[in-house]
């Protein structure tokens, strides 16, 4: 999905406020794996490797703070860090803006199940696998849902994987209709 933009070279402070916009309209804490994958897809954002020394620096200036998420890093856009690019945003071309404004649109809900909605899968002693099915509320370490399941192969492991994210919210909405029988009021 890479758009022909302007030849735009940021400088170090436009690197930073360029990782600090994408952090700002996507709306929600982005996981190292969801960000290396934005700027994978946009390289005309941010180098890998610019992005990597952008988000160390940001997080030494506290204008994003990192916290542990399972096996990746969950990074949060501070107070500091929204009142420094409300400051200093229109350092970013309006072209670039315009851009990262437009992929945030179309792939925030992509990029929010992809962290609330986890799979991971393990070998067991008996060459059977454990798929563990996750569904993570607003992206806290606590699950909403957690489902262990006994598969034959690791192949039928891996395609659960590919089916988890796009049947979580109704393997959730069934179980809970299931199992509880109140009214939410």
């Amino acid at each position: 999905m890479e758009k022909n933009l302007p030849d735009y070279t940021p400088d170090d402070m436009g690197k930073k406020l360029i990782l600090l916009f994408i952090f700002e309209k996507m709306e929600f804490p982005l996981t190292d794996h969801s960000l290396a994958e934005i700027i994978s897809c946009n390289p005309n954002w941010l180098t890998y490797m610019d992005f990597k020394e952008s988000l160390f620096l940001l997080g030494e200036a506290r204008f994003i703070h990192r916290t542990n998420h399972g096996t990746d890093s969950l990074f949060y856009l501070t107070d500091t860090g929204k009142r420094c690019l409300a400051h200093f945003y229109t350092k970013i071309p309006a072209s670039v803006r315009e851009d990262i404004t437009a992929y945030a649109k179309g792939n925030r809900n992509r990029f929010k199940r992809s962290q609330e909605y986890t799979i991971d899968y393990y070998k067991n002693s008996d060459g059977t696998h454990t798929a563990v099915f996750r569904i993570k509320e607003n992206q806290v370490a606590d699950n909403l849902l957690e489902i262990r399941m006994k598969v034959p192969t690791r192949n039928a492991a891996k395609k659960a994987t590919a089916k988890w994210r796009d049947k979580a919210a109704y393997v959730y909405e069934s179980i809970f209709n299931t199992l509880v029988d109140e009214e939410v009021h």
